[in-house]
């Protein structure tokens, strides 16, 4: 595993996890991201007050551009109005919207203090970082398939 193919692990509010989680939420807005990450894994870590690393979802198409030309591609998709969206990017000239597929969802989410004793040097990313191969192993061994994403997608 190297950084071209290393997963990514994203911090998010604990609102747009649950709507990933129910399918509802088909692309991820990011402010900034790593170049080439088409096709990668992402660990999902809902942030406070749920402190937990809940699952994923492999990345499809990201989208780049100013906010607009990125609103237009995923205004259906993100889970935001416009004015939330617009306000997410204020002063920003590039936005990226990362395509959410084949999410995954963890029977037993594993809280911060479990990460910590597991990992002790377990970092909770601010926006995004990338997974450590111990951790990407520990990781792939919770990964099972979100029935009701494999529903909705299928």
């Amino acid at each position: 595993m190297n950084k071209i193919t290393q997963p990514l692990l994203l911090s998010l509010k604990p609102y747009y996890a649950d709507l990933v989680f129910e399918g509802r939420k088909k692309a991820e807005l990011r402010r900034r991201i790593a170049s080439g990450i088409e096709g990668r894994d992402v660990f999902i870590y809902v942030s406070s007050p749920v402190k937990q690393l809940r699952g994923g979802f492999r990345v499809g198409e990201v989208w780049r551009g100013s906010p607009e030309e990125v609103w237009n591609e995923v205004s259906e998709l993100a889970g935001v109005d416009k004015r939330g969206f617009d306000k997410y990017y204020e002063g920003r000239e590039i936005a990226y919207a990362l395509q959410i597929t084949e999410v995954w969802e963890y029977e037993n989410p594993v809280d911060l203090n479990r990460l910590r004793k597991r990992f002790p040097n377990f970092a909770v990313p601010q926006s995004w970082r990338y997974v450590k191969p111990e951790e990407y192993r520990s990781f792939q061994k919770m990964k099972r398939p979100n029935r009701l994403a494999s529903r909705i997608a299928g």
